[in-house]
């Protein structure tokens, strides 16, 4: 019965978001137009993401080179394995610090009953979205310049099915960070040092083998590190190179959605009297 009260849920809140998929686009457009409302240039979205990327260029060719070892005829190197792992923990990190006050910074919203309050974590998703997508190609053009268009086949069928694991994950996590916050108060503080701490504990800015053995486990212990393995997977090694890690991560992402859907919508009824 519990397996079937959490699949429910999960097929409430994916029937939600599609019967009122107008709306939600409503609203993430206009989350968007107020990231950058007040700027003179309509451009920033485009503008943040491409320079970060080349900042890290910048820095991981010149300034910090670093040496990791791809695959044999996958023609990719140091910065495209740094700037696989940056861009889906720079998603994760917006997505949580963005949809953990989604419900509790909308109180007047909440209270209206009639309004589908599963849309206001998963309309965060909008900045984090655009901002991956430009990332994401900017890294398909330099691997492409990289490698002489070498990697286009394998990102033609690999990048959908990141595509399909990160928007599953990502939206579990907002609608868990969204519920959890009108509780629990201070999750907005363990998420921002869990933001802080994660760049450097997890498999981002260096191999796992370059680590000491001894703490080598310890990556392990965290479910986000094998999510970061598939996109590196993908870009760097161009191909499925760690079964493990691809099933540990559609495990999780559909386990984070799962439970992030029906602890919201078991939980929503209740927001307003903790608001």
């Amino acid at each position: 019965m519990l397996l079937v009260a959490y699949a429910q849920s999960a097929g409430e809140t994916l029937n939600s978001i599609y019967s009122h998929r107008r709306l939600l686009a409503a609203l993430a457009k206009r989350d968007l137009s107020d990231e950058y409302v007040g700027h003179g240039l309509s451009v920033w979205p485009l503008i943040h993401p491409l320079f970060l990327m080349l900042v890290y260029v910048a820095c991981f060719t010149w300034i910090f080179p670093t040496r990791v070892q791809g695959r044999v005829g996958f023609d990719t190197d140091a910065t495209v394995y740094l700037l696989s792992g940056i861009v889906p923990w720079l998603l994760i990190t917006q997505v949580m610090s963005r949809s953990v006050m989604s419900v509790v910074g909308n109180n007047t919203i909440v209270k209206q009953m009639a309004f589908p309050l599963e849309l206001l974590p998963v309309k965060t998703l909008a900045t984090p979205c655009l901002f991956g997508a430009i990332s994401v190609i900017f890294v398909v053009c330099y691997a492409a310049w990289r490698s002489g268009g070498g990697v286009l086949l394998t990102y033609l069928w690999g990048i959908p099915l990141l595509v399909v694991l990160s928007g599953l994950l990502l939206t579990g996590l907002a609608l868990l960070m969204a519920s959890l916050q009108v509780f629990t108060r201070d999750l907005r503080e363990v998420v921002l040092l869990f933001i802080t701490a994660g760049l450097f504990v997890h498999p981002i800015l260096y191999s796992p083998n370059a680590i000491p053995a001894v703490v080598r486990p310890l990556l392990y212990l965290s479910p986000f590190s094998y999510f970061l393995f598939c996109w590196q997977d993908i870009f760097f090694f161009g191909g499925i190179e760690r079964v493990w890690a691809w099933a540990v991560t559609a495990a999780f992402a559909t386990l984070v959605f799962v439970v992030g859907a029906r602890i919201f919508m078991g939980s929503k009824p209740y927001f307003g009297d903790f608001l």
